[in-house]
């Protein structure tokens, strides 16, 4: 898991998983025996991998699941694997802001579960809906009530596979949402590593929100 972990740190996983698209995680889902763990990941940026490493299944997202497009509703559809970051750059050449995800070390998929965001913005406030696997393999699309959305939270299994999602985010004009995403890069290299190989934030402020919300 070392070559797959954000901190470069673990050991082996019993079976690790790369699909080329949706079918083969619904096929892998069904094939898998029930006392099996199995365990979605991205890229690691909040988790830590034992020596020890993952006993069960993990399945990671590669390329085929990394995709920005904007839909003709105005509403944007993101691949679970993409990195937040990158998301935040395309959705700002289109003229969209999710600015707060350009600082958020992780793949939209994480930012999905954990409901990430900075500066008092978080993935819930743009979130339509999410396509995922479950564990019987049957592909179902997630709705806000589904979530269960809170601080750093979602009620998700932990064995659900997030494919893809479909976020609502306000409009802006791109070169404004570029320096605004400069200015955020900007303030975070004052307060964090950032040459470093870092989580970012990596504890819950005790507040259960973000406490800071201009940029």
């Amino acid at each position: 898991m070392a070559d797959l972990s954000w901190l470069r740190v673990g050991g082996a996983v019993d079976l690790l998983f790369q699909p080329a698209h949706m079918a083969d995680i619904s096929t892998f889902m069904r094939a898998v025996p029930d006392d099996v763990n199995v365990m979605p990941i991205g890229v690691c940026s909040n988790l830590i991998v034992r020596d020890g490493g993952i006993r069960g299944a993990v399945i990671r997202l590669g390329r085929g699941f990394n995709g920005f497009e904007v839909m003709a509703n105005g509403c944007v559809r993101v691949g679970a694997s993409a990195l937040d970051a990158q998301i935040a750059k395309k959705a700002a050449e289109a003229g969209f802001d999710l600015t707060f995800l350009r600082t958020i070390p992780g793949a939209i998929g994480g930012a999905i579960r954990m409901n990430a965001g900075c500066y008092g913005h978080y993935l819930a406030d743009v979130f339509v809906s999410a396509t995922a696997v479950r564990r019987d393999g049957k592909v179902v699309t997630l709705k806000p009530q589904d979530m269960d959305f809170a601080y750093r939270h979602t009620g998700l299994p932990p064995d659900l596979v997030i494919v893809q999602a479909v976020l609502s985010p306000p409009k802006g004009e791109p070169a404004a949402l570029e320096a605004k995403m400069a200015a955020a890069l900007e303030m975070r290299a004052k307060s964090q590593p950032v040459k470093e190989r870092s989580c970012g934030s990596t504890f819950r402020n005790p507040a259960g929100f973000s406490t800071y919300s201009g940029y």
